[in-house]
């Protein structure tokens, strides 16, 4: 009985000291409050990078490989990964670089990656030959492809090109130019001469070449940053000669976006967010890219981001309409890709091979 009442009066002293102590901490949660916002305030651009509805063991992985280098062309999906946009939808997003030696057709179909960044002609290609492939969204509306050439040439229209030497990447890079060249009256194989040129521009810089192939966002600047002032450059724009072919587009493996619609969805809309917010502020998003890559110097980057802009969101294109697939524009590229022979058969354009019908419920309000 004895040690019955001595257990009972320490743990009667117990609960005391406990209710003490609770009662302690109440009297000082102010400053205890105070201490907490200030170490948050200190910390203020951690606690928003990191959305706190997901943690890393809840989000669900989502790689995506990319056409290139890590580069603005792809700012998008950059910027949405350090606003924590796609964590903020349950998504662990990796990206994946592309490179010469990279397909990303290859990639998403063999499974190592769940989505692809390509040019439309090339995805085009690979669904001709029975590959289980769909066209998902469209993030460039515009093609980023130029003829460049020094003003001492002469060329300043297509006819001007006749007997020129041009240069061009290949690889399914030439078929634009094909395009530009017959509906203006010239054979590719008489009227000009077509050579290899590499990814500088020194070709032209040298003299080597009368007219280079450039992109806008990239090696278009690099003459600029040459020292070749505009004024001494002539340039022939694909998408005013009426021959443009669709460039960067959203892809996955048919089989996987049958099992994983929500998933896709979800990482769409925070592309979307990122793809927006990268066109309203390019300086910015050259900066995010450029700290998550230094490959090239942060003014390429921002050069570039200003430039990709202007083909996600051309002059009148509505914002909330970034990543929609024009059909008509899809078409155009199916017929110039078929008509000079980048297609060995017409593109069967279906809802097997191209839907806009995730894009309707990423951007459904």
């Amino acid at each position: 009985m004895m040690k019955k009442r001595i257990l009972t009066s320490l743990l009667v002293i117990s609960m005391f000291i406990s209710m003490v102590a609770t009662g302690c901490g109440s009297a000082t949660s102010t400053d205890s409050t105070k201490a907490t916002d200030s170490v948050k305030a200190a910390d203020s651009t951690q606690a928003v990078s990191t959305p706190a509805a997901t943690t890393t063991a809840t989000l669900e992985k989502v790689t995506l490989q990319l056409k290139w280098l890590p580069q603005s062309q792809f700012m998008g999906y950059y910027v949405a990964k350090a606003k924590g946009y796609y964590e903020a939808e349950g998504i662990d997003i990796n990206i994946l670089p592309g490179g010469s030696d990279i397909i990303p057709e290859q990639q998403v179909y063999n499974g190592v990656a769940d989505i692809g960044v390509t040019w439309v002609s090339s995805l085009m290609k690979y669904q001709s030959q029975g590959w289980g492939l769909t066209q998902v969204a469209q993030i460039f509306q515009k093609s980023a492809m130029l003829l460049v050439s020094k003003a001492a040439t002469g060329i300043k229209s297509p006819a001007d090109l006749k007997g020129k030497k041009i240069g061009s990447w290949f690889g399914g890079n030439e078929y634009e130019i094909y395009a530009l060249l017959e509906a203006n009256g010239l054979n590719k194989d008489k009227d000009v001469k077509l050579v290899q040129q590499d990814y500088t521009m020194n070709q032209l810089i040298k003299g080597e070449i009368d007219a280079t192939s450039a992109m806008t966002y990239n090696e278009y600047g690099l003459l600029l940053e040459s020292g070749i002032k505009e004024s001494d450059l002539n340039v022939i724009n694909m998408n005013d000669a009426g021959v443009a072919m669709l460039e960067d587009c959203l892809f996955v493996n048919s089989e996987w976006i049958a099992k994983n619609e929500d998933l896709y969805v979800r990482f769409l809309r925070a592309s979307i967010k990122g793809w927006a917010e990268a066109c309203a502020d390019p300086e910015a998003a050259g900066k995010t890219v450029f700290e998550a890559d230094k490959s090239v110097s942060l003014e390429h980057q921002t050069y570039m981001a200003k430039e990709v802009a202007k083909l996600v969101v051309p002059e009148g294109f509505d914002p909330s309409q970034i990543g929609f697939i024009d059909t008509k524009a899809i078409q155009q590229t199916a017929d110039l890709a078929f008509k000079y022979g980048f297609l060995t058969k017409p593109a069967v354009i279906s809802e097997a091979t191209i839907t806009g019908k995730y894009w309707e419920k990423a951007t459904a309000k």
